[in-house]
């Protein structure tokens, strides 16, 4: 990696993977290379994030993430994306507030570290561990212990990922990101907040570090781009990517009317789905638009009516067009890309 640049595929717009699953919350493989190909076709997404937390990453075993990986790896290949494997170890009882045990959810990483690069991906993404207990020491030393662990154990980019969420004791600090610093294979960190506050301090500890600081909420990407991001990572990313790819787009060329008018685009999309499952919404207007894999999603929820689904397309439609227009005019055709209805 450069001093000064952070790794290419950790850079713009990049997409956490929605999982595909039928109806009974088993992983449609089919479906994983029907999403990537959508998302290759909008012509704005750089990479693209697996077993995300959008993806309900915390759903998965061990073996689900290897053939999630074994599937998307190469179908992101093909179309010329960049590709991000969630790593992290099993967690399946967070919602009954169960606790993995420390040292095999370590190992569960490492393993899927290792698996993720064999595979091709790019980088390993792994989850803040505020999960992990922090009996007899702080929770700063819990999460610098696991993420050496790992780091120690494999030869890998690294990405860190800190959710909306996150418990106040396990979040990064600017003490203990300089220290993760120098953790050579530590690329870049998805930092998931709308509060300058949490972001800046940050943002100024890896300036000029070639580390990939990257937004985790694309209501906040144009003032995180001011303040040092490369990339975004949120919802937005899989069904609104073109206007999230025109923040940036304009931002880098310092039409700063044109970038805040593409950010309160963002806002305005965001408010389509407020009270609704935006996972199992957007799914049924890209499904609208084409794409191929069923319309559900592990929260449970159903898809919704049609009437809903077609209010929410003629708003997307009616706000993303300008976007969708300069983007195809400005981004080359990817690999194996359809050409798409605008």
């Amino acid at each position: 990696m450069s001093e000064h640049k952070p790794y290419d595929f950790l850079t713009g717009v990049i997409a956490p993977f929605w999982t595909p699953v039928d109806a009974t919350g088993q992983l449609d493989l089919n479906g994983v290379r029907g999403m990537v190909d959508y998302l290759a076709n909008t012509r704005a997404v750089r990479s693209v994030f697996g077993r995300s937390g959008m993806g309900k990453w915390y759903t998965f075993t061990v073996e689900e993430t290897k053939r999630l990986t074994d599937v998307l790896v190469p179908a992101c290949r093909k179309q010329g994306m960049g590709v991000l494997i969630g790593a992290m170890g099993e967690y399946l009882g967070k919602e009954r507030g169960e606790r993995p045990d420390p040292v095999r959810y370590t190992e569960q990483s490492i393993e899927l570290v290792h698996y993720a690069q064999k595979a091709g991906a790019d980088a390993a993404v792994l989850v803040v561990p505020d999960m992990l207990p922090a009996e007899r020491e702080a929770p700063a030393e819990v999460v610098w212990r696991y993420y050496r662990a790992v780091h120690d154990a494999t030869r890998f980019p690294l990405v860190l990922y800190q959710p909306g969420g996150t418990h106040a004791d396990y979040q990064l600090t600017p003490e203990l990101m300089r220290r993760l610093l120098t953790l050579p294979r530590i690329a870049g960190l998805k930092l998931s907040t709308n509060k300058e506050e949490m972001f800046a301090p940050i943002a100024e500890v890896v300036r000029g570090t070639g580390f990939a600081l990257i937004a985790g909420d694309e209501a906040f990407y144009l003032r995180a781009l001011e303040l040092g991001a490369c990339g975004v990572i949120g919802g937005g990313c899989m069904i609104w990517p073109e206007v999230l790819w025109a923040v940036r787009h304009y931002y880098l060329r310092g039409e700063m009317a044109k970038a805040r008018a593409a950010q309160q685009t963002v806002w305005q999309l965001e408010a389509l789905h407020e009270g609704k499952d935006a996972c199992v919404l957007w799914k049924q207007v890209m499904i609208s638009q084409g794409a191929q894999f069923p319309p559900y999603d592990r929260s449970g929820t159903p898809p919704y009516p049609r009437e809903i689904v077609v209010k929410a397309l003629q708003a997307w439609r009616r706000l993303t067009a300008p976007y969708r227009r300069i983007c195809h005019t400005q981004c080359p055709q990817k690999k194996g890309e359809v050409s798409a209805t605008l």
